[in-house]
């Protein structure tokens, strides 16, 4: 019987280095994937193994999903991004098999990584030497460009994000 628990508890290796993305709703690993552009990560970066762990068992959520970098430490900047479509998220950093947990904060504004879904902002001209602005309205979970005044849902996030 103890065999079987041990096979139940463990679904991927434990990590020396890297990042476990853990605590995402059932499902949605690949919003977080999309997010941080885990697909051009893996091709840029040969030695990162990336592992997506869907509808997996939680104690606290029913079912997760959960996502393992081996070998990358993602950007706090990058998880504080993810906490704003998924508040829960938590980041385990690994260092040396040592785990230390990073619980994401939403921003007060994000730059350079969301683009402005209004055509005429001028941070969408190509003329134009403007980095994307938005400044986070955390009570009505949106976010508003800081050069034309559009406000952009948490949920579109996703479909925004700069590759």
């Amino acid at each position: 019987m103890q065999e079987k628990d041990a096979e139940k508890g463990i679904l991927v290796r434990k990590i020396e280095e890297g990042t476990v993305i853990d605590h995402i709703p059932d499902w949605k690993s690949q919003t977080v994937s999309k997010v941080l552009r885990l697909d051009e990560l893996a091709r840029m970066k040969s030695e990162v193994s990336v592992v997506i762990l869907q509808n997996v068992d939680s104690k606290t959520l029913g079912r997760k999903d959960v996502i393992k970098l081996d070998r990358w430490h993602v950007d706090e900047k990058e998880a504080d991004i993810l906490s704003l479509i998924f508040p829960g998220i938590t980041i385990n950093y690994i260092d040396n098999w040592k785990v230390s947990k990073y619980i994401p904060k939403v921003p007060d504004a994000i730059e350079g990584r969301i683009k402005c879904p209004e055509v005429n902002c001028v941070s969408n001209s190509g003329r134009e030497p403007v980095t994307s602005r938005f400044a986070t309205l955390k009570r009505d979970r949106l976010l508003q460009c800081h050069y034309c005044d559009t406000t952009v849902e948490f949920e579109r996030i996703p479909d925004l994000v700069k590759a």
